[in-house]
């Protein structure tokens, strides 16, 4: 079986398109309800991922595999087979490529997500072992009720396109703190953010020709004390809403409501075209699946993380 390894900084369109075909074959499998990214879309995501972090890419005759590696135990692949062409050993070449990889970068527990009961038994055979489930959810921004935010006394709303202003910066940075004590499972270390992971965010985000929309709860120090991204390709009608958090002394105030209901009201007149915003979260992060369902977010599937377990974690390649 012919796998090869693509450089996807370099690579043709008509090779990484081929990740669209994928995605495409398997969409109604891995996020159902929403609108398919586009063939563009889908290129400039695994052209442009952020420098700051180590991505392979790999391709076989009706599969593909890609490697994200964070830290020693915060590495993921993306591994989609056509169901047209499963059962003949695809999925578990691909994977042998990803596994061999991890050991030449240092990778002590590689993850994965399934959300089919083929999925489930492929993990299962590879030796993972079952870990956190994940719960993704559609907002019909359209029909959603929205109302004005209330903000606690001491705050200010704030919202930033394609950049977190230099000035700003340090104390956003301080404020992500918040996502370092999410729902997570056990021996998993996602390294902290920092300036430098932020600016290579924004870079990777513009090149991609996504819109990053940031909205902030800003004491009057300056201080961050809430936060919320949304995410968006031009002309798309999909909004991607990526993490949302709390600074732990903040929690119990209103916050997070506040941003986010302020980000999706800009997000709508900002973007009448947007139909569906999407976000993800752990099943057992009952504060924020509470807080989206209340802002009218539907469950529309659920995946299940699966750890497997490669050797004494080491330093791996940044």
């Amino acid at each position: 079986m012919r796998i090869e390894e693509v450089d996807a900084r370099t690579a043709a369109d008509e090779v990484l398109a081929r990740f669209h075909e994928l995605e495409l074959a398997c969409h109604e499998e891995l996020r159902p309800g929403e609108p398919v990214r586009t063939r563009d879309e889908v290129i400039a995501f695994h052209r442009h991922l952020p420098e700051t972090q180590t991505s392979c890419h790999w391709l076989a005759d009706g599969g593909v595999a890609t490697l994200y590696v964070h830290g020693p135990t915060a590495t993921f692949v993306n591994l989609l087979v056509d169901p047209s062409r499963r059962r003949r050993g695809i999925g578990s070449a691909l994977l042998e490529r990803v596994v061999a990889r991890c050991r030449e970068l240092g990778v002590g527990i590689l993850r994965g997500h399934h959300s089919t009961p083929a999925g489930a038994a492929f993990a299962a055979r590879a030796g993972a072992r079952e870990e956190q489930r994940i719960v993704a959810s559609l907002l019909d921004i359209g029909a959603a009720e929205l109302p004005e935010p209330q903000v606690p006394d001491g705050f200010r709303l704030v919202s930033w396109l394609g950049r977190v202003p230099d000035e700003h910066l340090p104390a956003y940075v301080r404020s992500r703190c918040a996502m370092d004590d999410a729902p997570a499972p056990d021996e998993f270390d996602f390294p902290s953010s920092t300036a430098e992971k932020v600016r290579a965010s924004e870079e990777s985000l513009a090149r991609r020709g996504r819109e990053m929309r940031l909205t902030v709860a800003m004491a009057g120090d300056g201080e961050i004390g809430a936060f919320t991204e949304l995410r968006l390709s031009k002309g798309s009608t999909l909004g991607f809403t990526d993490d949302t958090g709390t600074v732990a002394g903040q929690r119990g105030k209103g916050l997070a409501r506040a941003v986010k209901l302020e980000s999706l009201r800009r997000l709508r007149a900002d973007h009448p075209e947007v139909e569906v915003v999407t976000t993800s979260n752990a099943e057992e992060n009952s504060v924020m699946r509470h807080l989206n369902e209340s802002i009218g977010f539907r469950a529309t599937a659920v995946e299940t993380m699966a750890a497997l377990v490669l050797g004494s974690p080491a330093t791996a390649v940044p």
